[in-house]
């Protein structure tokens, strides 16, 4: 089995330390650093399941963690964004929502004793994806570095994903515990 101390886990660590310099960042304008810090938050997301997947790293806490990770990079993202009103306030709260909504039914089954394992489906990956390009064309344009007329198409078809997503995650917590304590 492999050791929680890990690079692929050492990378997710990385992020989550990352993410309030980046905050930080939008917060004083400092946007072009924002979005260099943006961008290696997000190819250490890419890069720490990698790793984990070619060394035969993956562990429970990476499970844990890198999905934090990634909770705690985006929405403070978009929240900050959405604050300074730079995004529109319904796509941070719809994408923010479908992850307190997963996390509250996560938390919830625990304390009812009902395990639920922590498996990210392709569908919700490919929501946090497009999570990510939306905030990171987001941030390329508010740096200057270029304006991608297909941000507010990105940032609807992140929206509308992670609210599939998030239904189907919901729906699958309402089998496993019916399963569960069947």
């Amino acid at each position: 089995m492999p050791q929680a101390v890990n690079l692929p886990n050492s990378l997710t660590v990385f992020r989550i330390f990352l993410t309030p310099f980046l905050l930080g960042l939008i917060v004083y304008g400092k946007m072009k650093e924002a979005f260099w810090f943006f961008l290696i938050g997000s190819l250490s997301d890419a890069l720490d399941g990698m790793m984990a997947r070619l060394l035969g790293q993956k562990t429970d806490l990476g499970r844990f963690l890198d999905p934090a990770a990634d909770k705690i990079l985006l929405s403070t993202t978009l929240l900050t964004l959405a604050v300074l009103e730079k995004v529109p306030v319904w796509i941070s709260i719809a994408l923010v929502s479908r992850d307190l909504i997963i996390v509250f039914g996560f938390l919830v089954l625990r304390l009812v004793d009902t395990p639920i394992p922590i498996n990210p489906t392709g569908l919700g990956k490919v929501a946090t994806t497009l999570e990510m390009a939306y905030l990171f064309f987001v941030l390329s344009g508010l740096a200057g570095y270029a304006y991608v007329s297909e941000t507010d198409y990105v940032g609807d078809l992140a929206v509308g994903l992670s609210l599939v997503s998030g239904g189907y995650y919901i729906s699958q917590g309402f089998l496993w515990y019916q399963h569960y304590k069947a």
